[in-house]
């Protein structure tokens, strides 16, 4: 299957070649499953803000999801019940989160999809359900994807090596959005060699 027929037709997207950026979000989530229509919930959101081409600031906050966390995400994530307990729900985070990124901010993720569920699926938890997470998107996995279609595997795991970036994927969302992030800046520069 080709990759066009498989990346997002949301409206949102913006084309990862279309041009290089410099301004930017890069937003990871960690979750209690794949999907929040199976009632998988949201337990962080970490991310870098990058101006010019420069880390700016960081975001990371652990939610509450008022569930029990499955031991497998515990144990791929470090994040357990305790260290929820307590902390915004989602409603709350995803209000601070978006202030956070200001208006008309553009968000980078890898498979932005699934953080863009979560995303929304939080959004909707505000106002009546009447809002979708209203920020513009790239996707790097996509974007490896265009660049490097002879690649078997475009994991974060598998690109961080590939591009030096580190040995190991964390699977904390503050970690992994830097990662990410150094993965976008290294695919851009072999891009559009900037």
């Amino acid at each position: 299957m080709s990759w066009d027929k498989r990346q997002s037709r949301d409206p949102r997207r913006i084309d990862p070649l279309e041009t290089p950026l410099y301004d930017y979000v890069v937003v990871d989530t960690e979750t209690t499953g794949f999907k929040p229509s199976d009632g998988a919930k949201l337990i962080e959101i970490g991310a870098v803000k990058i101006h010019e081409g420069k880390l700016v600031d960081r975001y990371e906050q652990l939610i509450d999801p008022h569930q029990h966390i499955p031991e497998h995400i515990t144990s791929l994530t470090g994040i357990n019940d305790n260290m929820v307990y307590g902390q915004l729900d989602v409603s709350q985070a995803i209000c601070e989160f978006d202030r956070w990124l200001g208006p008309r901010t553009v968000i980078m993720a890898h498979n932005a999809t699934f953080d863009l569920r979560f995303l929304d699926a939080a959004m909707q938890t505000v106002n009546g359900g009447m809002f979708f997470f209203p920020h513009r998107f790239v996707d790097t996995l996509e974007m490896s994807r265009k660049i490097h279609p002879e690649k078997p595997s475009h994991k974060v795991s598998v690109l961080i090596r590939d591009y030096g970036i580190g040995d190991v994927e964390e699977h904390r969302a503050l970690s992994d959005a830097t990662q990410e992030n150094m993965l976008y800046e290294a695919m851009r520069r072999e891009e559009f060699g900037r």
